[in-house]
């Protein structure tokens, strides 16, 4: 079952789906939410001789340190919202501004929104799903695969949505997202997990 609009704000005033910080009403839809824009971008730098593997999992790609992470200030020094350039063809990772938490009775699906895809910008490869138990920003993996250069611009673009569905049954705090060591990306602040010390 998708949750309607009314069923998604009662269970945000339930406090059973939190957003952090509370969404604006601009951002509710007739059954899902949109997203903001964060402050935080990261890319990889460009290593044409450097081989990595996936099998030991996403933290084999952080430890490589070819990943450039900046943080946006909202306004730079003039007052003016700073905008990030996505030229054709390249491919970023980006975090919603809201920390987002799900209970262990809904999963979600977060997907691009139809008016980016329509100048070719894609916000999630493989990973639409925001599991059970999930507490975070999300991640989003973002391409431009059209012909111009597009700007983004945090706090005001809104790329993405959030259609919740409701499980069959509610998951044990055990099973649920966050409760295993290989659940890397919980609680995280960053779009990938932190390297090693």
């Amino acid at each position: 079952m998708i949750l309607s609009q009314p069923q998604i704000r009662d269970a945000v005033k339930k406090s059973e789906i939190r957003f952090d910080p509370p969404l604006q009403e601009r951002q509710w839809g007739e059954a899902s939410v949109d997203l903001r824009l964060g402050l935080k971008f990261t890319k990889l730098i460009p290593a044409p001789n450097v081989t990595f593997s996936m099998a030991q999992g996403i933290t084999a790609v952080a430890d490589t340190g070819l990943w450039h992470e900046e943080v946006f200030p909202i306004k730079d020094g003039f007052g003016k919202r700073r905008t990030y350039i996505l030229e054709p063809g390249e491919f970023i990772l980006a975090q919603t501004y809201e920390h987002i938490y799900m209970p262990r009775n809904l999963i979600a699906m977060v997907e691009g929104r139809s008016t980016y895809a329509r100048v070719g910008l894609s916000m999630h490869q493989t990973a639409p799903w925001i599991q059970p138990g999930w507490d975070g920003h999300i991640t989003l993996e973002i391409r431009n695969s059209g012909q111009f250069k597009i700007e983004l611009t945090p706090l005001d673009d809104m790329p993405c949505q959030l259609t919740f569905f409701q499980l069959t049954s509610e998951l044990a705090e055990n099973t649920a997202y966050g409760s295993r060591a290989t659940d890397v990306f919980q609680n995280q602040t960053s779009a990938l997990p932190k390297t090693k010390p």
